[in-house]
């Protein structure tokens, strides 16, 4: 217990430095989700240890069990409700259905947990072993949980800090990242939230003494009869921003290459940090990351979106933040399914 205990503080410990040294990585949300899960077990255990009758710690674990089914089951069922809210003002389209398709895998495990308990106990005379089975399949599933989780929490403790800085820090160039146009030529409300947010910013720095650069980032798209940084411009200078302090980045075709360009615009200027990011909160984070892997000493900071919007949008994030660490998650996976792979085969 003393080692357990022992390991927690240090993975606080861990976590705070590494928030400390830069937040902008994922790693001092590990450390802390660690840490919150191996306190979870720690209480779980000394409950169990304090009930002392065997019948009593069954009890409880089976209650657990099934407390952690219902909220499984319960977050898959909102986010089902989420995606017909969302295809409802959105329209349905693949990046739309990302909520809901990961809320029918979240109820359908959750059902078939509860239902392998019952067809075993009723028609086998034994659940055990479909129970095993199922759980075991949920292992690798829950170390994809845990990063969901801790992508979720950090990335807001993250929004927050960022909002934080972008109010207090008077910084040295502004990047607003690109998010389509309507029409082939427009700013939509999204970009429109992004663009606002990021005069903000540049106003603040203003009145602080220093003249920062705005860069318009964002290519043509194949749907756009004009690069999205050119509308971007045009939103920014018919609302009050001085047309030469207005740079464009006119070539990327996603975040990486956003921040990427932007960092040779902003090294061919000799502009240095504070760099604020300016995107949408649920993009944030990741942002944030990007920015640091470019070399981008700052913060990133997001505009306001409908809160319809976030679910969708967060388990897109959390899907490229996935892909972005791709060889690493698919080790852990592999490694974590081959137990019971290992058991299915044999008993097969």
């Amino acid at each position: 217990m003393l080692i357990v205990a022992a390991v927690v503080v240090l993975l606080l410990l861990s976590g705070i430095i590494s928030a400390w040294r830069d937040p902008r990585r994922l790693r001092p949300g590990v450390y802390l989700g660690a840490a919150l899960v191996l306190v979870a077990l720690l209480v779980i255990f000394l409950v169990m240890r304090t009930a002392g009758n065997p019948l009593t710690g069954a009890v409880i674990v089976l209650a657990l069990s099934f407390s952690g089914l219902a909220v499984i089951a319960a977050l898959g069922a909102f986010l089902i409700v989420n995606g017909a809210n969302l295809a409802r003002h959105e329209g349905v389209h693949l990046p739309t259905l990302l909520s809901t398709g990961l809320g029918v895998v979240l109820l359908g495990y959750a059902v078939a947990v509860a239902a392998g308990m019952v067809i075993g106990q009723v028609y086998v005379g034994d659940s055990n072993t479909i129970v095993v089975i199922l759980l075991a399949v949920g292992l690798p599933a829950g170390y994809l949980g845990f990063v969901f989780a801790t992508f979720l929490g950090w990335s807001l403790v993250y929004a927050r800090w960022g909002r934080r800085r972008a109010g207090r820090d008077a910084v040295g160039a502004v990047i607003v990242l690109g998010a389509g146009l309507l029409d082939g030529d427009r700013v939509s409300p999204l970009l429109a939230g992004r663009l606002d947010r990021g005069q903000v910013v540049y106003e603040l720095a203003r009145r602080k003494g220093r003249r920062p650069i705005v860069i318009c980032s964002g290519g043509r798209g194949p749907d756009e009869r004009i690069p999205e940084a050119e509308a971007m411009a045009r939103y920014l200078v018919e609302r009050g921003i001085d047309e030469s302090d207005v740079v464009l980045e006119n070539s990327s075709t996603d975040t990486a290459e956003n921040l990427t360009y932007s960092a040779r615009l902003l090294a061919e200027r000799e502009i240095r940090g504070p760099v604020a990011v300016v995107t949408s909160d649920y993009h944030a984070f990741r942002a944030a990351t990007l920015m640091r892997n470019a070399g981008i000493d700052g913060f990133s900071t997001g505009a306001h979106t409908p809160s319809y919007f976030f679910p969708n949008a967060q388990t897109r994030e959390y899907l490229a933040i996935l892909r972005d660490h791709l060889w690493l998650n698919v080790g852990v996976v592999v490694c974590l399914s081959v137990p019971w792979m290992t058991a299915l085969i044999r008993s097969l």
